[in-house]
């Protein structure tokens, strides 16, 4: 499996930095580079000093800048646990299901359905035979629809895709080093402000709302007057439709696919 760039190691010598998204059950996410192998690499955290492995394939991009925090990116979300760091899994608690009660059931005294006659070997024979039939005259007409359906560019595809249609496409000049007061230089005061981080984290994230436009742009910085472009999301169905490009190659997508709940 591919690991990441050797520059990428040395890009976080001797510097600190965070994880985006933070390690779950690790309060303090400030971190320094330790030692590493060709698979894993250590590191510490600045708080507590503690030592942890982590393996290469789990390291993302680094931000272009350490203004006002430099910030690692994770390819998926980790959790702490038992003295070491897991890929984090949701547990979703599946309810019972309620036992059914029969309402058929003979009462008592009453005598019990008749027992239905079994199939003979010829009947038995009979029934597989059409039972084959209409499974191919289906699975017949299912290739036909589709190949029908592939020469017309797919109708039903296009139906039922998501519209992402915007008034405008203004911010597609907006850059990762544009400040809040660019962006709205740029675009217009929006509809609305909203912080979808709170106060007291590390990194701060803010959406602006341009309904009338169906978009919102959001804007990311280690303090609420360090704001910078992050990238733009579709307002109604939330799907990125603008990342900004960093300095260093890459952009912002991971970021913006692993946004707050907001």
């Amino acid at each position: 499996m591919p690991s990441e760039p050797q520059s990428t190691l040395q890009q976080l010598e001797g510097r600190r930095f965070s994880f985006y998204p933070a390690i779950r059950g690790i309060e303090h996410n400030e971190w320094t580079l330790g030692e590493a192998t060709w698979s894993e690499v250590q590191v510490r955290n600045a708080a507590t000093g503690g030592d942890f492995w982590l393996p290469r394939r789990e390291l993302g991009d680094v931000s272009s800048s350490d203004s006002p925090v430099l910030i690692l990116g994770l390819r998926r979300e980790l959790a702490f646990k038992a003295g070491g760091i897991y890929p984090h899994r949701r547990v979703v608690t599946q309810m019972p299901a309620t036992p059914a009660t029969r309402s058929d059931a003979p009462e008592p005294g009453e005598p019990g359905p008749e027992p239905q006659r079994a199939l003979s070997v010829a009947d038995a024979r009979i029934v597989q035979l059409l039972a084959l039939a209409v499974a191919i005259a289906l699975v017949a007409s299912a290739a036909i629809f589709l190949g029908l359906a592939g020469r017309l560019h797919n109708p039903i595809e296009r139906w039922l895709r998501e519209d992402t249609s915007t008034a405008d496409q203004r911010y597609i000049g907006l850059g990762a080093s544009d400040s809040y007061f660019q962006v709205v230089s740029k675009l217009d005061p929006p509809a609305a402000e909203q912080w979808i981080s709170a106060e007291e984290d590390e990194i701060q994230f803010q959406a602006l709302h341009y309904p009338e436009r169906s978009y919102i742009v959001i804007l990311m910085g280690g303090t609420r007057a360090t704001m910078r472009y992050l990238g733009t999301l579709h307002g109604p169905s939330r799907q990125v439709l603008d990342s900004a490009q960093l300095d260093r190659g890459g952009d912002t997508g991971p970021l913006m696919r692993n946004l707050p709940d907001f």
